[in-house]
């Protein structure tokens, strides 16, 4: 992109960030399921990753710049960022979704780190086994972004021309908009019964708030450390399945099947974490 490139991206997302900060948070819908400024925070977070999507690889190159693009799109939202590629992988070879793989597999591993924060920073009773729980699916992510990385073609591969678009990411906007808005139906119809039930629910698409909200749940004595330690795991899991979910709805056969393998193996990382954390109860 030339420098006057930038400036359409630039003044759209400056745009975004003034509608997010004026937008009212109150649901605009009789349901009490969306509102203006989520609408316009999931826009900002798909308008900014692209951004630096483009930005990170004609920097860094492909394969750090797909690294370095998923961690910083995954600390702004690790599920826009997987929708953005999920929805852009139909459009590229083998080749190039082995690039999308990378920048997958760095959100993950960003909104694990955010969640390591949350627990760290939150917790009034603080405890080491409770972050075993987000070690086993960390050095997993860890171990597959080396092993993917080696595998990597580079010399088949080209910079891809690409333009910021505006319409593509109002489309996926509404469809993970969507999603959220079912998920809290879904949240309504099951209601408070079942702690460890609910929390997969509300994890699906929001998992660190419902990290936030456990470790405050704790803090008030609502929850013990053990118990806690299965919600955030219940949490951690129902993200991997959400963003599995979003890759299987909009993303290539090629992605579908390589993200399915993936998610198995943090799931048994996981499995394999929240055990140890158990035994040292």
């Amino acid at each position: 992109m030339s420098t006057m490139k930038w400036v359409k991206p630039g003044l759209i997302i400056l745009l975004l960030i003034f509608a997010v900060w004026l937008a009212p948070s109150q649901p605009i819908d009789p349901w009490k399921l969306l509102s203006l400024k989520k609408v316009a925070s999931m826009l900002l977070a798909l308008a900014a990753i692209q951004t630096i999507g483009i930005a990170m690889t004609r920097l860094l190159g492909i394969r750090s710049g797909a690294i370095l693009t998923g961690f910083l799109g995954g600390i702004i939202s690790s599920t826009a960022t997987t929708a953005s590629l999920a929805r852009n992988s139909k459009n590229l070879s083998n080749d190039q979704n082995a690039v999308a793989l990378l920048t997958f597999l760095a959100a993950t591993g960003a909104m694990l780190v955010e969640g390591i924060v949350f627990v760290v920073i939150g917790s009034a009773e603080f405890k080491i086994p409770i972050i075993l729980i987000f070690m086993g699916p960390f050095l997993a992510i860890g171990l597959l972004l080396v092993f993917r990385s080696k595998k990597l073609k580079i010399s088949n591969l080209l910079i891809q021309n690409s333009e910021f678009k505006l319409l593509p990411l109002i489309k996926l906007t509404l469809f993970i908009v969507g999603i959220l808005a079912f998920s809290k139906i879904l949240q309504a119809k099951f209601g408070q019964y079942g702690l460890l039930v609910f929390t997969f629910l509300v994890s699906l698409f929001e998992v660190h708030g419902s990290i936030i909200a456990n470790v405050q749940l704790q803090n008030n004595n609502g929850v013990d450390i053990l118990l806690l330690g299965h919600l955030l795991s219940i949490s951690i899991a129902a993200s991997f399945v959400s963003k599995f979910f979003l890759v299987l709805t909009l993303g290539s056969r090629y992605l579908i099947i390589r993200t399915l393998r993936f998610t198995a193996i943090l799931l048994l990382s996981l499995a394999a974490s929240w055990g140890a954390f158990v035994v040292l109860q």
